[in-house]
């Protein structure tokens, strides 16, 4: 999921939003993963292989996790985790959460897209970043999927501006290595049942 966000925080609300699927690979120490995530206004469902999925309505800061094996479900309020997150002691102050991000000169072809590297910076942490300038509707795209954006924490580094979209991310942390592969994004039309909650499972 981590690694998940650092990827929508590096592709950077309209009144006519698309609708929007997006899957991604994810390389952990060599070990693959795929991710899906859902977008339709104010709603973003992610499913994490076939374990788990979450369902966030943005709007209201709802968030629920559905566990699939055990039928689970797990309920909380991202604005409620928000301001816990402001008056917890030491919390960070905008001043000090802002990112950096540097262009390196570097360029790479990635999947079929000429790429060029740029290096954030933020809070100790460096997200390496493949980014296609002229991916197919990257503008429209980066703009559309600001929306993750209500999902910040106070404090939480700001989006790093990139002129395009990033097709591949790649970090470091607590010694695991995360490789992030921009599969594909679509924006075709999502059914309001996706985010619909399954009757059938129960709260812990």
């Amino acid at each position: 999921m981590k690694a998940l966000t650092l990827l929508l925080a590096a592709l950077t609300v309209t009144s006519a939003m698309a609708d929007i699927t997006l899957v991604n690979e994810t390389l952990l120490n060599g070990v693959s993963s795929k991710s899906t995530m859902w977008i339709k206004g104010d709603k973003v469902r992610t499913d994490n292989d076939t374990t788990t999925t979450t369902i966030i309505d943005t709007a209201s800061g709802d968030m629920t996790t559905l566990m699939h094996e055990q039928k689970m479900i797990i309920k909380m309020n991202t604005k409620q985790l928000q301001e816990l997150a402001k008056q917890a002691p030491g919390a960070s102050t905008p001043e000090a959460s802002q990112t950096k991000v540097t262009a390196t000169g570097e360029k790479e072809k990635v999947e079929g897209h000429d790429c060029e590297i740029y290096l954030s910076e933020n809070m100790g942490m460096t997200v390496k970043m493949w980014v296609a300038k002229s991916y197919p509707n990257g503008d429209k795209l980066r703009e559309e999927m600001k929306v993750m954006a209500k999902l910040g924490t106070p404090g939480a580094p700001k989006q790093p501006e990139v002129p395009g979209i990033a097709v591949k991310t790649e970090f470091v942390q607590q010694g695991l290595k995360f490789t992030t592969r921009l599969v594909s994004i679509k924006t075709d039309s999502i059914d309001e049942s996706k985010f619909a909650i399954p009757t059938d499972y129960k709260a812990p």
